[in-house]
């Protein structure tokens, strides 16, 4: 018999109808009342921090494949809408469980479906649960309403240009309540107003990104700004006065405005809330429609009718944006791994169609996104043809997987240093084995002792005799468990290690036959980055052994590049000094001939 137990919480609260206490109920009500459960099969899918709107759970989504795939006869839970509060994800479970013939339990209505009356009840349930989930959605809104009309700053990442000021009142009895509301910071917003005029100037996201790049200026945490920064800026509502020409754009755009046209003064600043929804704790935007726009206790920037005129010119720049940044390059290699010396990344630019390759390629160049952002301005490294650079790359890189040569013989050599002391662990063992057992009969001669005395003071010291060798032996089993899980590893790690170089054996061979996303998938798993400075490419390659074994790969790699560097003697070997990065080694720089 195999019998399937499922529990689930949204929220862990230490208290309650934990996932634990649910499964313990479970087992209690199968061991009471289903027969033959003595030597049933029980599988246990608990999924805590998820709700039961959706379907979209893990241990759910596990428990539905081992359901359609395997024997089940049973499952089992503490209540219906643990499975979900969804009326049609609850149905086509039902409809599941009864083609394959599982029954099911629910311990707290008990309900039973080899009956109509009892298949009827558990729809009904159902319908309950969904309208619960329903309710509660709704009071959650509603609630989330009422605070939008009182302006409040509920928390969150405090946009540019304000600050978050706690204020108290007195809610009675001696208790004092705290709420917080917005105030403008002079400094980040004499930056956030020339991001809106200079916007309304260019009307290119690229344009204020190369304004700001040039200038210097950099976020609140100290980082430069990126196009995506930038049109967070342009498009948050707190930045827009409460007049009557903001006011009817978020009611043309659906949203829930909360707001009486008599409350529009054209000072005071939006506040918008639910922009986002969660799902596993990560936020996605929400539809317009869900949007809950009211006026804050904090002064706009921006009147209502240049903040329309910036959100209509990105909406009209937004298709021309995406295809005009969109990489169309069918040929280059190193796009997302090549890095200028400056510490920005590098896209490819095509030459003209007609300039092509002795292969019949299109040519093209790889040059600085910050040279091009700033014009030239803030960084002059100079572009690097990309047909040459990939195709040097790739050499460097295919004798570095070399089957005779390169990396291989390190990996083999590294294997046999992982696995060479099992010998001195087998000794080991066999030492620990011995004192484990030697102690254990001292134990059994100490407790036969003990039978045959009276009690009193003798007995009582052999009692602790007895306590103390139990400790000792208990020590010894410790240590033999962590030598036996350590050759597991080991052994485990030295398969790891075969099999890269097994497919790093094979890539010379299938390389040049692969498709470019192929060649890039291959490169990206063994490059760190390659960087630019201007006349050398430097290339820095990934650890590829697991970290704890990175320390003696750094050792061998010592080795190996005395050994590489006479095979393969390079002329050129200078690093510049931001290209240096951790957790990678740097296996040559070469020059474009």
């Amino acid at each position: 018999m195999r019998i399937i137990i499922y529990s689930r919480k949204s929220k862990w609260t230490g208290k309650g109808e934990s996932v634990e206490n649910q499964i313990t109920m479970c087992k209690e009500y199968i061991e009471r009342f289903i027969e033959g459960s003595e030597d049933a099969e029980i599988s246990v899918y608990e999924d805590e921090g998820f709700s039961g709107k959706n379907t979209n759970r893990p241990q759910f989504r596990e428990m539905m494949k081992v359901i359609k795939h395997e024997k089940v006869d049973y499952l089992v839970c503490y209540k219906l809408d643990r499975l979900g509060r969804n009326l049609v994800d609850l149905a086509s479970l039902m409809e599941t469980l009864e083609k394959l013939n599982i029954s099911f339990v629910s311990i707290k209505e008990k309900f039973d479906t080899s009956t109509p009356i009892g298949k009827a009840m558990l729809l009904f349930s159902g319908v309950l649960a969904q309208m619960e989930r329903e309710q509660i959605a709704e009071r959650v809104r509603d609630n989330m309403i009422m605070l939008a009309r009182t302006g409040r700053w509920l928390g969150g990442n405090t946009p540019l240009g304000f600050i978050s000021v706690k204020q108290e009142k007195d809610s009675g009895k001696g208790k004092k309540k705290s709420f917080f509301h917005l105030q403008i910071q002079e400094e980040e917003m004499y930056m956030v107003r020339g991001i809106f005029d200079k916007f309304l100037e260019c009307q290119s996201l690229n344009g204020v990104l190369s304004q700001l790049l040039v200038e210097g200026k950099k976020t609140r945490n100290g980082n430069e700004f990126a196009i995506t920064t930038i049109r967070d800026i342009l498009t948050n509502p707190v930045y827009c006065r409460a007049d009557q020409e903001g006011y009817q754009y978020y009611c043309g755009l659906g949203c829930q405005v909360c707001i009486e046209e008599e409350e529009l003064d054209g000072i005071s600043g939006l506040m918008s809330y639910a922009k986002t929804s969660s799902s596993r704790y990560k936020s996605r935007p929400a539809k317009l429609e869900e949007w809950i726009i009211s006026k804050g206790k904090h002064k706009g920037i921006l009147s209502g009718r240049d903040f329309v005129k910036v959100q209509q010119l990105l909406e009209r720049n937004k298709v021309k944006g995406e295809t005009f940044r969109r990489i169309q390059n069918p040929v280059s290699l190193l796009s997302g791994m090549i890095f200028c010396k400056c510490g920005h990344s590098m896209r490819p630019k095509n030459y003209p169609a007609n300039r092509l390759t002795e292969r019949g390629e299109r040519t093209f160049a790889y040059l600085c996104t910050y040279k091009d952002q700033t014009n030239g301005r803030m960084c002059d490294t100079a572009n690097v043809h990309g047909n040459t650079l990939d195709e040097a790359v790739c050499r460097e890189i295919l004798k570095y997987v070399s089957p005779d040569e390169g990396v291989i013989p390190l990996l083999r050599e590294l294997k046999k240093e992982i696995l060479n002391n099992e010998d001195y662990k087998m000794d080991e063992r066999e030492i620990l084995i011995k004192e484990r057992d030697k102690k254990q009969k001292q134990i059994q001669n100490l407790v036969a002792l003990v039978s045959n005395t009276d009690g009193g003071t003798a007995a009582a010291y052999i009692v602790t005799q007895i306590d103390g060798l139990d400790q000792e032996m208990r020590q010894l089993e410790s240590r033999l468990e962590e030598l036996q899980n350590k050759s597991a590893n080991e052994k485990e790690d030295g398969k790891m290690i075969d099999e890269l170089v097994r497919q790093y054996s094979d890539f010379n061979r299938i390389f040049p036959e692969l498709s470019i996303i192929k060649k890039r998938e291959f490169l990206s798993s063994i490059l760190e980055k390659v960087v630019w400075d201007g006349e050398l490419a430097h290339i820095y390659l990934k650890s590829p052994v697991h970290k704890k074994h990175r320390a003696l790969y750094s050792l061998l790699w010592g080795k190996y590049k005395q050994q590489w560097e006479t095979k393969f003697p390079q002329s050129y070997h200078r690093i510049a000094a931001s290209a240096r990065a951790d957790n990678c080694h740097k296996l040559t720089s070469v020059q474009l001939k």
